[in-house]
């Protein structure tokens, strides 16, 4: 039996147990996959408890991607430089590498499944905290016009901007948000406490394509507001959270399960 866990506060919601069960079965692998509450301040004593107890990894989620850095003797991939973890791999060596995979499930999810391009379009990412930060690298790879950063806090957009420059990627306030966005993806926690962020209806026009990073089994609070502002095209994060568990699932076992028979499977 290979143990495995995500560890996160808020957790309950998590169906990664659910994910990583069905692509284990698709390999014949014997996995026990929980998920853990971890306290503010607990992530670090949880880790090294899963560690003794022989686990192969763990992945990471709110509010812990920022801290999760401190505990990797070494950082792989998209993660360099991003300062946010999703998923750990304790090694047989001893170590403990850190990855986020969460660019990866992101990209794949909108242009493989959604037949959504990035490249060219006019991109709004909402939030600068620790999703935000993990899929910047990868939006601007696939080369959009303009890739603008908005966040409660002005500050962390101008924080997250200076981490990864590039002529595409500004920091922008309310006032300084563009009209009718291609592409919308809300990177922020609001959804998590049952509101959406507060922003002007211009950014939505009828061909606005609007993707919201977390997920539900209702629409999410943003994609309802969008859906208010006349937005046809609307996709939530379980794509992306089973695309992001795959790549986690390679880096553990260097196995790719089908994402989309987990997809049909879970959705039916």
């Amino acid at each position: 039996m290979i143990n495995l866990a995500v560890f996160g506060n808020p957790i309950a919601h998590s169906r990664s147990p659910e994910i990583h069960g069905l692509f284990a079965q698709q390999f014949g692998i014997a996995l026990n996959y929980q998920k853990v509450l971890v306290p503010a301040d607990g992530l670090a004593q949880a880790v090294a408890e899963l560690i003794r107890q022989g686990a192969r990894g763990c992945n990471i989620t709110v509010p812990f991607k920022s801290q999760a850095l401190a505990l990797c003797d070494e950082v792989k991939g998209d993660a360099i430089g991003l300062g946010v973890i999703n998923t750990l791999d304790f090694a047989p060596n001893g170590k403990v590498y850190g990855y986020n995979t969460d660019a990866q499930g992101l990209i794949t999810d909108l242009k493989d499944h959604l037949e959504q391009s990035i490249h060219g379009r006019r991109v709004l990412l909402i939030g600068a905290g620790g999703a935000a930060q993990g899929v910047v690298p990868a939006l601007l790879r696939e080369a959009p016009e303009t890739l603008h950063v908005w966040n409660r806090t002005p500050q962390r957009a101008e924080q997250l901007v200076r981490l990864v420059p590039s002529s595409q990627l500004e920091a922008k306030t309310l006032e300084q948000l563009d009209a009718q966005y291609d592409l919308i993806i809300n990177a922020s926690a609001a959804g998590l406490k049952g509101s959406a962020p507060d922003l002007p209806s211009r950014i939505i026009g009828p061909g606005s394509f609007c993707y919201d990073l977390s997920y539900s089994d209702s629409e999410t609070p943003f994609l309802q507001w969008a859906s208010g502002l006349g937005a046809k095209h609307r996709a939530d994060g379980f794509g992306m959270l089973i695309e992001q568990a795959a790549a986690a699932f390679y880096i553990w076992f260097e196995l790719s399960p089908d994402t989309q028979m987990v997809r049909t499977e879970m959705l039916s």
